[in-house]
């Protein structure tokens, strides 16, 4: 057999191992796309869950801060009602004045509680901004602890949902509270801006400050960034002892130097 007649076979064979290794690698790409489709596809699903989750939670935090500012106003406030109505009536029969100093305390509770009733109900927030909310608290802190609370609104704010407006309302409160039991700061100062279609807000203080790393563990700073983790949210804290304290809530993608 010539040259010439080894030469067909010799390009058949070569073109089919070509085919074949083409074959293998197409499979293989193949293979790796599936693997790569597939592994998308569970990630998909596990944030599916995640998302899930937590609007399940988010869900039931809202329907017990109903529940409980149900309760607040519609029991215990009326038990309250009751009480102050007994005094009423102890004072027009006899004026004393440690009786009057007395109701006049519990109508100031029976207002306290009021107002705690509408703040954890949501279906109050159908018809009361965030701001609004954080401009009453303000002044409630001024007129009756007679701390300087100073407020930056920006124009323009976007409106979160019912229940992000309440979970953001009470991580605000929870920070403001710290701030005024133990910053010993007579000032505080709130700014709140638009983040694209979300609210941040910050809440600063020139008190004593902390240690940071040394209170990490305190159940009341990790309940501010369980609650912002809740809606998407993060909380961060800058503060140094002597150095006041600075909470940033801010929204997702929100940045602030």
């Amino acid at each position: 057999m010539n040259g010439e007649d080894l030469m067909l076979p010799i390009l058949i064979a070569s073109g089919l191992v070509v085919l074949m290794v083409g074959f293998v690698g197409l499979l293989l790409v193949v293979n790796s796309n599936r693997r790569v489709s597939h592994r998308a596809e569970m990630a998909e699903l596990h944030q599916a869950q995640a998302r899930a989750v937590i609007e399940a939670q988010r869900e039931a935090t809202r329907q017990t801060l109903i529940d409980l500012g149900r309760e607040l106003h519609d029991n215990v406030g009326q038990v309250l009602v009751v009480a102050h109505l007994g005094l009423n009536t102890i004072l027009e029969a006899k004026y004393d004045p440690e009786v009057a100093a007395a109701r006049d305390t519990l109508r100031d509770g029976i207002e306290e509680v009021r107002r705690l009733g509408h703040d954890l109900n949501t279906d109050i927030w159908q018809r009361r901004s965030l701001v609004e909310a954080i401009r009453a608290e303000a002044e409630r802190v001024e007129r009756v602890l007679r701390v300087k609370v100073k407020l930056a609104v920006a124009p323009d704010l976007p409106s979160p949902p019912p229940d992000t407006m309440v979970l953001l309302y009470r991580v605000f409160q929870v920070i403001l509270a710290n701030a005024i039991n133990h910053s010993k700061s007579r000032w505080i100062n709130i700014e709140v801006w638009a983040a694209g279609e979300h609210i941040s807000f910050s809440v600063a203080d020139k008190g004593i400050g902390f240690d940071l790393a040394s209170t990490k563990a305190n159940a009341g700073l990790a309940n501010i960034h369980q609650r912002c983790a809740l809606i998407g949210y993060t909380a961060e804290c800058r503060t140094a002892p002597g150095a006041g304290c600075t909470w940033l809530i801010l929204a997702p993608h929100d940045q602030k130097d």
